[in-house]
């Protein structure tokens, strides 16, 4: 496929499918793969429950905020970020540079469902406040520049969805009036 972005970025809330459908979606453009939460793990040495419990939420965001800006660096990647990555300004401004961002939505009923309450997850153990955060952040999550419902989509049609809206695009763009 010709024209294809630099970046694409998939935003969203916890149990979208960013990790599962952004590897997919790598392997199917000849990208690599860059989940976002794990190059902090590995920046900071320890997993992002332990980084909230023992350092704090803002220091996982500044983290967060580093990796941002070291991937907006490079070409032919998928990123696949935290939860709560895109509501922040300054981090949503270094992800959408240069990049084709898809949020890709899910129903808050099949949310609580594909996520685990076990711990790995820091803002999933309370089903309230992860209502709360959802209708907080998707305003932040709107403003990617296509949505794609994964309520109902296996990770496979969700890729197949992110294809023929990247092919549409580059069609657009290379229409002249």
């Amino acid at each position: 496929m010709p024209d294809k972005p630099a970046r694409i970025v998939l935003v969203g809330f916890m149990g979208a499918g960013k990790s599962a459908v952004g590897r997919r979606l790598a392997r199917r453009l000849g990208y690599g793969f860059c989940d976002l939460d794990r190059q902090i793990e590995k920046r900071a040495g320890q997993k992002i429950a332990t980084l909230f419990r023992e350092r704090g939420e803002a220091a996982f965001r500044a983290l967060e905020e580093d990796e941002a800006r070291a991937v907006g660096g490079l070409a032919e990647v998928v990123v696949a970020t935290g939860g709560g990555a895109f509501v922040f300004p300054r981090t949503r401004a270094l992800l959408q540079k240069g990049a084709f961002t898809v949020w890709l939505q899910c129903s808050l009923t099949a949310t609580l469902r594909r996520v685990k309450t076990d711990g790995s997850r820091p803002l999933a153990g309370n089903r309230e406040i992860m209502r709360a955060l959802l209708a907080e952040r998707e305003p932040s999550y709107r403003l990617a520049d296509v949505t794609i419902d994964t309520s109902r989509r296996s990770p496979r049609e969700v890729v197949e969805r992110v294809v023929e809206l990247l092919e549409g695009r580059r069609e657009k763009t290379s229409v002249r009036p």
